[in-house]
């Protein structure tokens, strides 16, 4: 039923109608008023604003076809090509409503079950029933027909068009798609200067064929050349043998196909196609029965496999195709139009061959005036090429015409699409403008004056849709793309700060990015460029170069600020977490000295040799008045638990209350970030801050983690914040994820106090893109931080990082084996270590109870706190503990976690680390994934560096006991020969490398740590080991594990070898008939605002209507939404019942309504879906693609987006609703809003909403 908006029409109980008299040789057509048509259920009644008059008519009116008459079947109305409106609908009619557009073809209907009709040739149903010979046609005012064979016209096409393309003009081009012909190949048209001739080389030209035209006459000429673009003219009259002439004309050889219309060509038809191997003659033309015939030597066709073949008239899907070269364009209008009372006239005068082009009759007018014609010369039948159309009807008439059908083609040479180029397209490089003398207003001229470039953009952008002469086309879009900024006559999303404004044509606008969606890489670099282009052009003279000098100097401004924060940020995180971690044993203290509370105890005690003489530093027992043994290890204990659990719960409120974000490492979302995914407040100054004062806590609860790898994402806040201050930066999210990926290396530089291995580490570990110039402002950023924290000197020993050691002895050959199992040790620590958190953090999801995040953290560190005070080696702070273990014994000036030892007493310490170590590796485990700011690099390393000291100090002991074993032959005597801290930094460089994957990076790093260039050999050995050893337990990484159980769409840009799926594409695609998509036409602001609200995807891929999937381009939801928003606010101020389009429509008034185009990309990645998919997965790395579209030869076949990809890659077959979003610090803040909407595989596809196109192959 029709809602309250469905438009009522007057239908009257008589109509007009052309009645055939006489039917016979002698028969005439007469204007007649006829009942009009009741309909049934299933069936609509369409009143006709025009009809075409078709050959087809005058042979069914003569009744010279040997088919039953007209009269047989009841019939008094011929036609077939009608095209009007829909003006009422039966009880059972679902998908058509008054008010739109249709048209009658010659098929009415069929019988939809027969194998024909099944396999689109419904054409030859043999209880198909024929328009105007089986049931009454076009020739009458009001026509009914079924609602499922009804075809709809689309807007921008004129009745006038529509009417015919129903018969002749989708005849033709069925004919010429089943002639299978190449573009470039010669197609010939004998009779071309008629309707269906014409109509034949325009779709024939369109579709990149070279159309020959074969009639007689000069206006034939000029249409058929300058009209319908025919390539060459044979006068029949003028040239003795068209034959040789067409043979001549087409390589010597003859057509490829002759398609013909006339049918006194018949019998010469044949020869057209002279020595062409595959000719094809197309029978279009039905001939009188017994006329004409084609004589064909049989001998020809088999040895120039030369074939005949005929074409009746097209089925419904290609009735929708031909409508849709006439919408854009490609099908110009031909026709002479006739007022009803010229019905006859019209019809005798096509009978006797005297009309170039179509007859149309108008029925709202008894005789169409024309703009530009006299009242005199009104009176007789106008010829419009490429100009008439139907006009506006009366009133009481139902019309969907509008004045503007006058100037069809008028405004189809304003779009840019129906342009010529002036030229050929040329890829020389233009050579450079000519200087001009020097002068002082030249050289003091403004940047914002007119860039001296051959063109001048600015006069031509408020006529960029009216360009006055198609040759203009290239020179406008020049203009255009030259000055962006000031394109266009709506206002840009103030999240553009650039104000480009892209040609309509090409990858759209964009207005910014969704939370948790990604970015389009190729847009940003292309929107980057343009940017450099236009300020290039437009800054000259000094002022210009200034411009252009402070444009190129915002990196190194945010860089080096950057830098300088994130090593201030360092030394406060140093100095903050020592006093606290400090705090924990006691206080410093000296009424003498007027108190220093403020020091921790290694300034508190600075100047004493051994801290047990320093009397400054009091432990709480001591301020307890606790004097004994006991209970000061007691009071201490208490001390020690109480403090380490108060500084996690602030650490963990802090993150709970304040910003989610500051948790964990931050590594694996930057690493997520910089592969190209939108994380809003991840690095905003909120975050920065939180996770600051965060670390401070964290480090001094005693927990088992580090600073360092946090530090990468306080260093990227600290980028972020100092972008927000340059809008050209800061709107390009490419640029944005260069400076962070140079930021990320500061980070690691503070760290470890190693610029190098910053720069090394994230070009290794975090860039998904990084670009020779990305290095040389890594280091840049990595070198300022160091000296930064350099200047701080928070330890005041000029050491950047507490456990910088240097070692006075080299290595011996033999410890190459202990060295090559430190290596073997630390890929086991690493494998099994990632699995086991891993286990962890899945349990740690799925439990039911201790849920709180707070609650956990306290009772994880309760439990650290009291195993790690009674043992000496864990009680330390860990950076503590790595300077020890890594120092040699000569160097420390107490022994105050007992490794100095000789002899046997070493046993005891070997088996303590040992110990120690088992139990940091549960510890961490369980800590590293707590809500607090915690990072593994260091913790790693303290593992490392134990089980590396133990493994030292075995050797160390072997070697002392047997002295004169031949493998110690290299020692000196009475001089240490092994050095157990070498082993704890390799055993450390191992464990890192085993958790982290990382393998150059740690080789820098501990050079840099260590300063000794003969270490780095067997680092470089522990570490391949390690490596090897960690991918064959755990393929990933600890980072890459990370954003594997939080859900991140990270695809690694890295080849995953064995996998990747071994299938075409198009078993994982989405496919057409499951996706949400939108036509071309047919749409309003209030309808697609309602698409938005029902359908949760991120964008929707443009088809050219419903039956044909021809793809025009992808529409993400952000930028639909903006444009439906801006349309309906001012200055434009469109209703919500505006009509909105995604293709050219040349008859629209741009003011009432809403051209979509320049907000489309339509230009989308595609790729044939037989494709791989490992080629797929290749395109999504290399290019950073957010989608993939699929196609087979121009019809959308599927889509893939970036996180249907990483679905695939993960294995994820039953696609959990929360993957691709994540479960960590994103899935949370997702958690507080509203749901997000979800990419195109992680919803359900709504069947009430999707459009149905299953017959889409």
């Amino acid at each position: 039923m029709a809602d309250d908006k469905t438009p009522a029409f007057e239908i009257p109980k008589e109509c007009r109608a052309g009645v055939v008299v006489n039917e016979g040789p002698d028969f005439h057509v007469e204007v007649q008023m006829v009942p009009v048509p009741e309909i049934k259920p299933n069936e609509v009644l369409i009143k006709l604003n025009a009809t075409g008059i078709c050959h087809s008519d005058i042979h069914f009116m003569l009744n010279d076809w040997a088919v039953p008459k007209m009269s047989t079947f009841g019939v008094r109305c011929a036609g077939h090509e009608g095209a009007g409106v829909i003006v009422k609908v039966g009880d059972a009619v679902k998908t058509l409503k008054p008010g739109m557009r249709a048209g009658l073809k010659p098929i009415q209907d069929t019988c939809g079950a027969c194998e024909l009709c099944r396999t689109d040739k419904e054409c030859y149903c043999p209880g198909a029933v024929l328009t105007g010979l089986t049931c009454d046609g076009s020739y009458k005012e009001y026509v009914v027909s079924p609602e499922r064979y009804t075809t709809v016209i689309p807007d921008g096409v004129s009745d006038y068009i529509a009417g015919p393309i129903m018969c002749s003009a989708s005849t033709i081009y069925t004919s010429i798609k089943e002639s299978n012909l190449k573009p470039g190949d010669w197609a010939v048209f004998p009779g071309g200067g008629g309707g269906v001739g014409m109509q034949g080389i325009q779709l024939a030209k369109a579709m990149g064929l070279r159309p020959i035209a074969i009639d007689t006459g000069e206006d034939k000429k000029k249409l058929c050349i300058e009209t319908a673009g025919a390539e060459e003219f044979i006068d029949f009259k003028q040239v003795s043998d068209v034959a040789a002439e067409v043979i001549r004309i087409c390589d010597g050889l003859g057509a490829h196909a002759v398609f013909v219309t006339a049918v006194q060509s018949y019998p010469s038809s044949i020869s057209l196609l002279g020595g062409r191997i595959g000719g094809r003659v197309m029978c279009i033309g039905l001939p009188p029965a017994g006329t004409f015939h084609i004589d064909v030597d049989p001998n020809q066709l088999c040895f120039k496999k030369q074939g005949i073949e005929g074409t009746l008239v097209s089925n419904m899907a290609d009735v929708d195709k031909t409508l849709q070269f006439a919408q854009r364009g490609l099908l110009k209008p031909i026709y002479t139009v006739y007022g009803l009372s010229q019905f006859n006239e019209a019809v005798q005068k096509l009978r006797r061959g005297e009309i170039a082009g179509r007859a149309v009759v108008d029925f709202n007018k008894e005789l169409l005036t024309l703009p530009g014609m006299s009242s005199s010369s009104s009176s007789q039948p106008t010829r419009g090429q490429a100009e008439a159309s139907s006009s506006r009807a009366p009133k009481h008439h139902p019309s969907v015409e509008d004045e503007s059908d006058y100037e069809d083609e008028g405004l189809l040479g304003e779009d840019p699409l129906d342009h010529e180029l002036p030229e050929q397209v040329s890829f020389k490089r233009k050579q450079k403008a000519t200087s001009t003398p020097f002068s002082i207003r030249s050289f003091l001229s403004s940047p914002n004056r007119q860039s001296p470039v051959p063109r001048s953009p600015q006069p031509r952008l408020p006529h960029l849709r009216t360009a006055s002469h198609p040759n203009d086309s290239t020179e406008l879009i020049l203009n255009y793309l030259d000055n962006p900024a000031n394109a266009g006559h709506h206002p840009q999303d103030a999240k553009d700060a650039t104000g480009l404004d892209w040609y309509v044509e090409g990858p759209g606008r964009r207005v910014g990015y969704d939370d948790l969606t990604a970015i389009d890489w190729i847009f940003e670099y292309a929107k980057e460029r343009q940017r450099l282009r236009y300020l290039y052009s437009s800054a000259t003279g000094v002022l210009g170069s200034v411009k252009q000098l402070a444009d190129a100097s915002q990196v190194w401004i945010i860089l080096v600020a950057a830098g300088l924060l994130s090593g201030t940020i360092a030394a406060f995180i140093d100095i903050s977490g020592d006093w606290l971690g400090d705090l924990k044993t006691g206080y410093c203290s000296n009424v003498e000295g007027d108190g220093r509370f403020y020091l921790n105890k290694a300034f508190c005690c600075w100047g004493y040799s051994e801290l047990s003489q320093c009397h400054d530093w009091h432990p709480w027992s001591n301020a307890l008045g606790i004097h004994s043994e006991v209970g000061s290890w007691i009071v201490e204990y208490i001390f020690f638990v109480v403090f380490s659990i108060l500084f996690a719960a602030c650490a963990s409120i802090l993150v709970r209350e304040y910003s989610t974000y500051a948790k964990h490492s931050g590594i694996a979302e930057v690493k997520t970030v910089l592969g190209g995914f939108v994380i809003r407040r991840f690095l905003g100054g909120w975050t920065l801050l939180i996770k600051t004062l965060g670390l401070c806590f964290a480090v001094a609860s005693g927990l088992w983690l580090g600073k360092e790898g946090p530090l990468v994402h306080v260093a990227c806040c600290c980028a972020n914040l100092f972008m927000k201050l340059f809008s050209n930066v800061n709107g390009n999210e490419a640029r944005k994820r260069e400076i962070f990926s140079a930021a990320a290396a500061a980070g690691i530089s503070v760290a470890f106090g190693s610029p190098i291995g910053g720069v090394l580490f994230s070009l290794e570990q975090l860039s998904y893109y990084f670009p020779d110039k990305t290095m040389w402002q890594s280091f840049v950023c990595a070198m300022v931080a160091a000296v930064t924290l350099q200047g701080f000197n928070p330890f005041r020993t000029g050491k950047l990082v507490l456990y910088q050691v240097t070692y006075h002895s080299g290595w011996h050959n033999f410890e190459i084996v202990p060295f090559a199992f430190l290596g073997i040790l630390g890929g086991l620590f690493g494998g099994f270590f990632i699995k086991l958190n891993m286990s962890i953090a899945e349990w740690r999801k799925n439990r039911t109870y201790l849920k709180g995040p707070v609650t956990e953290v306290v009772l994880v560190t309760l439990v650290t706190a009291l195993i790690n005070y009674p043992v000496k080696f864990m009680r330390a702070q860990a950076s503590e503990l790595v300077h020890v273990l890594f120092a040699e014994c000569i160097d420390l000036t107490e022994d105050t976690l007992g490794l100095c030892k000789s002899g046997r007493a070493n046993t005891g310490v070997i088996t303590l680390l040992l110990i120690s170590a088992l139990i940091g590796i549960i510890l961490a485990g369980f800590t590293f994934g707590l809500q607090i700011p915690a990072g593994i690099i260091l913790p790693s390393m303290a593992i490392g560096g134990l089980y590396g000291r133990a493994v030292g100090l075995s050797v160390q002991v072997v070697q002392e006991a047997w002295p004169s074993l031949f493998i110690f032959n290299s020692c000196e005597p009475d001089v240490p020969c092994v050095t157990p801290g070498t082993y704890a930094i390799i055993g450390a460089a191992s464990a890192l490398g085993g958790v982290s994957r990382m393998t150059v990076s740690i080789v820098v790093i501990m050079f840099e740590l260590t300063g000794a260039l003969s270490y780095v050999l067997p680092i470089m050995i522990a570490v391949m080991l390690s490596k090897w050893i960690g991918d064959a337990i755990s393929p990933r990484s600890i980072y890459e594990s990370w954003i594997h159980v939080n859900g991140y769409p990270y695809l690694d840009n890295r080849d995953e070898g064995d996998a990747i799926p071994d299938v075409p594409a198009s078993q994982v695609m989405t496919r057409t008939e499951d996706l949400n998509v939108i036509t071309a036409t047919g749409h309003t602001v209030q309808s697609l605002q309602l698409l938005l609200s029902q359908q949760h995807y991120r964008g929707f891929p443009v088809i050219d209507s419903s039956r044909d999937a021809l793809l025009l381009g992808y529409i993400s939801r952000t930028e639909l939404a903006y444009a439906l928003s801006t349309a309906l606010s001012p200055p434009r101020n469109l209703s919500a019942e505006t009509e909105a389009y995604f293709s050219h429509q040349p008859l629209s008034d741009p003011t009432n309504s809403l051209d979509l185009r320049p907000w489309m990309d339509q230009t989308p990645m595609t790729l044939n879906y037989k494709a791989s998919f490992q080629l797929t997965l290749n395109m999504f790395q290399k290019l950073g693609l957010r989608y993939l579209l699929f196609v087979d030869r121009g019809m959308l076949k599927g889509l893939l987006t970036k996180k249907d990809v990483w679905y695939v890659m993960n294995g994820m077959e039953d696609r959990d609703e929360d993957a691709g979003y994540g479960r960590g610090p994103v899935q949370e803040d997702r958690e507080e809003e509203d749901a997000e909407e979800r990419g195109l595989l992680s919803t359900p596809i709504d069947e009430a909403n999707t459009l149905d196109i299953h017959d889409l192959r």
